[in-house]
């Protein structure tokens, strides 16, 4: 990968970042439009905040924030379009009256049974005719490269 570089320039095609946003771009236009054959309007965005609350639902939106990797003025957005599309509600905690807890409606928790089976057909098409070793490995160095970032 050290060969984007030449002596006075770069070769973007030969740039990781580059290709990890290109599929990253592909992909999320793919989930998108898969979505939207399903009839649901949502961003691969959202998308994760359902995938969390469907790990353990009744979150506070700061933990769905740092479990996604949104900030807090973007979780807020986000929430606000899930709950606009009847996907989630916000309840006071039982343990803090100040504070509010994101909750899946049964909407929100029966599309888990729609589109979980689109995107696991979307990640068996993006991951066609690879190697498990090899997606062990780009999976295990994208930790790296990102745990590398994250300590800068």
């Amino acid at each position: 990968m050290r060969d984007q570089f030449t002596s006075d320039g770069i070769i973007l095609d030969n740039a990781l970042a580059f290709w990890v946003h290109r599929v990253y771009q592909a992909q999320r236009n793919e989930m998108y439009r898969a979505f939207r054959e399903k009839g649901v309007e949502l961003t691969p965005e959202q998308w994760a905040v359902l995938v969390r609350l469907w790990e353990s639902d009744g979150r506070a939106q700061n933990d769905l924030g740092a479990s996604t990797f949104r900030d807090k003025a973007t979780m807020s957005r986000m929430v606000d379009a899930l709950e606009r599309a009847g996907l989630v509600e916000r309840r006071p905690s039982e343990d803090d009256a100040r504070s509010r807890l994101v909750w899946l409606t049964r909407r929100g928790r029966e599309l888990r049974s729609v589109l979980v089976p689109v995107a696991r057909k979307l990640v068996t098409h993006m991951l066609e005719g690879i190697d498990e070793k090899d997606l062990v490995v780009t999976r295990r160095t994208l930790q790296h490269i990102f745990a590398n970032l994250e300590g800068s």
